[in-house]
């Protein structure tokens, strides 16, 4: 055989392994990055972003720039870097990490909804924690004014609110609840018969204890209604506990409502 004709063979041959190496090795690192992928997408969907991160960093490392595991890995540490904001009690910037989640279009579509639902969420909270600072602060104000009464009617809105427990009004409930209790020690050291706490019964269980009926509740409504009091803001628990306030201060609805405003 002519040399020429067995360098050809040996090149050929040496090629092939070469080629079939590359694709096997491609092969190898498409599956790797497939997997990683899948097992990201299902830690984000068990809530474990942390480890989704990894494994998405893991994608990355197979295929670099890959549009689809950048996009995954970023949307994965913003949505981190809100739930780490709320633990902080900074919501409004939380809201704004959310935010950037739920309008990413090529991104994982459970986080978008998971991000959208959170921002809403904030919405309602951070409107919410502003309207009982803004409450809190009159409440003190009155305390200081030894108007322990209107004080703590002001108080019953806070305190009567169907979410105050959750973690986001933890600071404002411990404040109230403190108010409050110093003004039922003023209010006794006056001789004034003072209302338990009410935060722990629900309206229906306040509502039987103090024989207060429908129409008595009905009729709360369209009295404070009629005084300028936007009642769709007030569910039946704190629209109870100015019927028991006007009770214990032998008032009517019409003259609570004004310190209430």
């Amino acid at each position: 055989m002519k040399r020429w004709l067995w360098w050809s063979l040996v090149g050929t041959f040496i090629a092939v392994i070469f080629i079939g190496y590359g694709l096997t090795k491609r092969v190898e690192t498409n599956k790797v990055y497939h997997n990683v992928m899948s097992l990201g997408q299902t830690y984000v969907t068990d809530g474990n972003y942390a480890a989704a991160q990894v494994a998405f960093q893991d994608a990355l490392k197979k295929k670099p720039n890959d549009k689809t595991a950048t996009v995954y890995l970023a949307q994965t540490k913003t949505y981190g870097q809100g739930l780490d904001a709320i633990e902080a009690k900074k919501y409004e910037q939380a809201r704004t990490y959310f935010q950037k989640v739920a309008a990413e279009n090529d991104g994982l579509g459970i986080l978008v909804k998971r991000a959208s639902e959170k921002q809403t969420e904030l919405k309602e909270v951070i409107a919410q924690r502003k309207n009982f600072q803004t409450i809190y602060a009159k409440a003190k104000s009155q305390a200081k004014n030894y108007e322990y009464s209107s004080s703590n009617t002001q108080l019953a809105i806070i305190l009567g609110y169907s979410n105050i427990k959750e973690s986001y009004y933890a600071d404002i409930l411990k404040k109230a609840q403190a108010l409050k209790r110093e003004n039922d020690a003023r209010l006794r050291e006056l001789g004034y018969t003072v209302q338990p706490a009410y935060e722990e019964k629900s309206a229906k269980e306040l509502q039987k204890q103090n024989n207060i009926t429908k129409s008595q509740l009905a009729a709360a409504k369209k009295e404070l209604k009629a005084s300028g009091v936007n009642v769709s803001e007030l569910d039946d628990k704190q629209i109870i506990k100015i019927i028991l306030q006007a009770k214990a201060e032998n008032k009517s609805i019409a003259e609570v409502v004004e310190e209430f405003k």
